[in-house]
């Protein structure tokens, strides 16, 4: 035997049920949310901290490449430069800072460089390096600083590196 308010009951049931589940979904949903862009700022630094020590390995590729030709050990990269990784001093030079364009990412071989290919993809990280020599009385000393700036939801994000060169001739 059916009650008189029986069906009635089974929607307010159903409307309690879709709260108490929504304010279940609503923290899982932002914690997922958060995750996501937590992860990808990881990924960015991580992308970051590789160009820029790219950079430092650059300038030190340069600087054994003097000492095997006799030449000075800073000779001609004292500045700010961009640089990629088959930079050479010759046939690829060093270029001065003026204007920075992203680097692009080669998706066929996972290079980053500033050349374009149809496999490139263009990226939001900047790079230069600056190489200076300190006060030092020997001036036997580079200090390299190498730079990747990109920008992520809304916010300049930065990668530094430092490294310290030393003449041992």
């Amino acid at each position: 035997m059916k009650k008189k308010y029986q069906n009635g009951l089974t929607i307010i049931e159903a409307l309690v049920a879709l709260v108490v589940l929504s304010f279940g979904l609503i923290p899982a949903i932002s914690i997922l949310s958060a995750s996501t862009r937590l992860s990808a700022l990881i990924v960015n630094n991580l992308i970051a901290a590789n160009l820029a020590q790219e950079g430092i390995e650059v300038i030190r590729s340069l600087r054994d490449a003097n000492w095997f030709n006799y030449r000075s050990y800073d000779n001609g990269f004292i500045g700010n430069w961009r640089v990629e990784w088959n930079t050479n001093g010759t046939t690829i030079p060093l270029i001065p800072v003026g204007t920075n364009p992203p680097l692009n990412f080669d998706t066929s071989t996972g290079i980053f460089s500033y050349s374009s290919c149809p496999s490139c993809i263009q990226t939001g990280f900047k790079r230069w390096v600056s190489v200076t020599t300190t006060a030092n009385p020997c001036n036997c000393e580079l200090v390299v600083v190498s730079r990747v700036e990109w920008s992520q939801h809304g916010k300049i994000r930065t990668q530094n590196v430092e490294a310290h060169l030393y003449n041992w001739n």
